[in-house]
């Protein structure tokens, strides 16, 4: 849904030491997004077009860059990335919005 290069950009993280942490996010952060909305994001529609998932790469940037800066995520008892308080209201938001669609 959402690519290293993409999160690097936005971030404007230019150095490649951190890219296996970064990969690790970003599968969290899907992970995290699917959970919180209960729902999947498929690659292709039913007729084979591609699904743009502009909103839910948005919510997936920031959420990446929090944790990326933050570097000292909360672990839940199933030891799952949390949101820290400190989470921007814009960002749980956009995740109402997504859980709606």
């Amino acid at each position: 849904m959402i690519t290293l290069k993409e999160v690097k950009g936005y971030a404007r993280i230019d150095i490649d030491e951190d890219d296996q942490l970064l990969q690790i996010l970003i599968k969290a952060a899907v992970e995290y997004l699917k959970n919180a909305t209960g729902k999947e994001y498929p690659a292709e529609d039913e007729n084979g077009n591609l699904i743009d998932y502009e909103l839910e790469k948005i919510y997936l940037q920031l959420l990446v860059s929090y944790w990326y800066e933050q570097r000292s995520p909360v672990l839940s008892k199933a030891s799952k990335f949390e949101v820290g308080e400190e989470f921007s209201f814009m960002t749980r938001s956009l995740l109402l919005q997504l859980q709606n669609r």
